[in-house]
């Protein structure tokens, strides 16, 4: 969260809510429950804003934990995203090791490669030496499991 010093004359309701560290919708959730002030609103362009007093109230109720409206309030911290790997590189990566596998003899599918490496690697593959994953789907496709 922001510190006094980093605050703009106004902001955006997108920018206040990411500096409560909480998203756009839990923000406008909050506010129609009066947990937070309304933004005040611009009359050219309808635009709602946060001058910094009610950025200032607002970073006040997410420090005190209560609301606008006198009522308590928990704030869980945001989730972190996780990366996600997208489908088509982990595909890819199983098209990769079946080749290599091939080349070492074995007559196996992507549909395989993609069973056993669940079933070896629950955790992802990540952390692990490429060698050492091939090494490991050989033994497993060697032992007929």
């Amino acid at each position: 969260m922001l510190t006094n010093n980093d605050f703009k004359a106004v902001c955006s309701v997108t920018e206040l809510a990411k500096n409560l560290d909480m998203s756009r919708a839990r923000f406008y959730q909050l506010q129609k429950v009066g947990v937070f002030p309304e933004p005040v609103y611009c009359i050219r362009t309808k635009r709602p804003f946060y001058p910094m007093d009610l950025q200032l109230q607002c970073i006040e109720i997410r420090k005190t934990g209560i609301g606008f409206n006198g009522q308590p309030i928990i704030f869980y911290r945001r989730r972190k995203n996780k990366p996600v790997k997208l489908q088509n590189q982990f595909n890819a990566d199983h098209k990769q090791l079946v080749d290599k596998l091939r080349r070492l003899g074995l007559k196996i599918t992507v549909g395989e490669v993609k069973s056993a490496v669940n079933t070896l690697y629950p955790q992802g593959t990540a952390d692990n030496d490429g060698g050492a994953i091939i090494g490991d789907l050989f033994r497993h496709f060697q032992r007929g499991v």
